[in-house]
């Protein structure tokens, strides 16, 4: 598969073969919403996790929220942050939950690219069921790296 990056061509097309990749997988039109994990750097002008979720969502009919989860801006990329305490603490002092949108008793589809420990996964799933009182939150991502855990 091509590498997706901020200064990839035809992304929309690398955005569709990745959705293509999701018609094997059953249920997803079951979640009531999909929510991309925000980007540490917001700046950033392609945000590929965003765009994966939004075409997932126009695939299989489901609304997407992308700006229902937030990171504080100008917080530390945790790629490089291999101490799990360290990620986690980070990760609660900059993830919020916006007011914005009602989910409560809703089930969650929680997209990312990149599963490497969990943390944000973890801090994303905390924030979700218990601040805003989703019904169930799961998990889709892209990839998976090698955690120093």
């Amino acid at each position: 598969m091509e590498k997706l990056g901020h200064r990839c061509r035809n992304s929309s097309v690398k955005i569709a073969r990745i959705v293509e990749l999701f018609v094997r997988i059953k249920g997803v039109e079951e979640f009531d919403r999909i929510v991309p994990i925000p980007p540490t750097n917001s700046a950033r002008q392609f945000q590929p996790v965003k765009l994966i979720a939004e075409a997932l969502g126009e695939n299989r009919g489901v609304q997407v929220i992308p700006d229902l989860l937030s990171k504080s801006p100008g917080g530390q990329e945790l790629k490089n942050v291999s101490d799990p305490a360290e990620r986690q603490k980070l990760l609660r002092e900059s993830m919020s939950l916006s007011n914005d949108h009602d989910i409560e008793g809703l089930k969650i589809l929680l997209v990312d690219d990149l599963f490497r420990s969990g943390a944000t996964l973890s801090a994303a799933t905390e924030l979700l069921l218990n601040e805003g009182g989703a019904a169930r939150v799961s998990v889709l991502t892209m990839t998976k790296t090698r955690s120093n855990r």
